[in-house]
């Protein structure tokens, strides 16, 4: 199936020690909020691994916690916006984090699994190797696109951040790739060998599926719309209140679930106002990921409006694969991977068309068999597509990281999504 990660009989490398401690190194996001590190940190500690994630602390956390099996230990971070305080909040962080890892890799840590953005921790990193210990490179966004659709790039600034990439990429045992156009990134601008490159792919939990496609009976009037994930800016997300204008212009009486939170809040809310349709959106802000499919399962539609960027063409969106869990017809931009995920169980609209993205919602909220159709077949391809799978893999990199055959190796490697 395409998008899924296919799982032939492979044999379990050997070579690691049977119980690790293992130290995750985060800084673009919040445990347990983080929806790809928690996953991974809760599956390594099933497996009897020592796991302590170090993160930022949130209004209201504590400094120091163990969140299902998995130890946390939270600093002090500055939030602040702009290329100037990002680059504050960067430095701040990479003098925290060296700290803590050095300290957790002189009390034993076997393995420092860091997680991107930023692309800064390779010293530490290469510190760690030189110790003899074992670093997992967890590729979750391309910094240097990331950074550029954020404030611009080009020239010296794109070759620097390009740089500790390629850098970060290079002093790690493994290489951990959300999709395959990561892994070719990681193989073709980090020059990392294949056979330490492995896909381990966003993917929603079997637990969270629904138990049956369920759709709204007749022509949908006032149709229930979703939107799940971060609210920033290469995220697309001040184009939801225009939507609704054009759909209530459409004669609908649509209402929108705003599920998470980021700093493009207060300017939805402002464009909101603008289009005169703010009663018609719900911010819940961050729910608990308990929560987050049930109400998924609550709309008629579910959305994703990124646009389509060298970033995002790129991207595992890690909502399609909810919305998917949750038997919801999707409608998005036409992104490489957003496509690779969902295959026929999604609208895709041209880059850009906003016109022609609420005429698919529109053509969703008249079609009750296209909505029942895309439902039924989001449920079944998401099955062959559940973290279960992705987990596997995970363990293979661990397995490849402590020293494998060059066999194993390739068998994983070549596998790809």
């Amino acid at each position: 199936m395409v998008g899924a990660n296919p799982q032939p009989e492979m044999p379990v490398a050997t070579g690691c020690k049977t119980t690790l401690t293992i130290v995750m190194a985060l800084e673009n996001n919040l445990y347990p909020q983080d929806p790809r590190v928690r996953k991974e940190a809760e599956e390594l500690a099933t497996d009897g691994h020592d796991v302590i994630v170090l993160a930022p602390r949130g209004a209201g956390q504590t400094k120091q916690a163990t969140v299902n099996g998995v130890s946390v230990k939270r600093y002090g971070l500055p939030r602040t916006g702009g290329a100037a305080g990002i680059a504050i909040e960067y430095l701040v962080a990479l003098v925290q984090l060296t700290r803590h890892l050095i300290s957790e890799l002189l009390r034993g840590a076997d393995v420092v699994h860091l997680h991107n953005p930023p692309d800064l921790f390779f010293p530490v990193g290469g510190f760690a190797r030189a110790l003899g210990r074992t670093v997992i490179f967890d590729h979750h966004d391309l910094t240097p696109e990331l950074f550029e659709q954020k404030f611009g790039g080009g020239g010296r600034r794109a070759s620097i951040l390009r740089w500790c990439e390629r850098m970060t990429m290079r002093v790690a045992s493994v290489v951990i790739s959300a999709n395959e156009s990561h892994r070719l990134i990681a193989i073709q601008r980090g020059r990392v060998d294949p056979e330490r490159v492995v896909v381990v792919r966003n993917a929603p939990p079997a637990a969270t599926l629904a138990d049956e496609a369920v759709t709204r009976k007749g022509a949908l009037t006032s149709p229930r719309l979703c939107y799940v994930g971060s609210l920033n800016c290469q995220d697309g997300v001040r184009v939801l209140p225009e939507i609704l204008r054009r759909l209530c212009d459409a004669g609908l009486n649509p209402t929108l679930s705003l599920v998470g939170d980021g700093p493009e809040v207060s300017t939805i809310k402002r464009l909101a106002e603008e289009q005169a349709v703010l009663e018609r959106i719900e911010f819940t802000g961050w729910v608990s990921h308990e929560q987050v499919p049930r109400i998924i399962e609550q709309a008629d539609i579910c959305l994703d409006v990124a646009p389509c960027t060298s970033l995002n063409h790129r991207s595992t969106m890690i909502k399609i694969g909810e919305y998917m869990a949750a038997a919801r017809p999707i409608v998005t931009f036409d992104l490489q991977e957003s496509r690779c995920t969902a295959g026929d169980c999604a609208l895709y609209v041209a880059c850009d068309d906003i016109e022609g993205y609420c005429a698919s919602i529109v053509r969703l909220c008249a079609d009750e068999q296209l909505r029942a159709t895309m439902s039924a077949g989001a449920l079944e391809r998401v099955g062959d597509m559940t973290w279960e799978h992705s987990a596997e893999y995970l363990r293979r990199a661990y397995a490849i990281a402590c020293g494998p055959t060059s066999a194993e190796a390739a068998m994983v490697a070549a596998v790809g999504v």
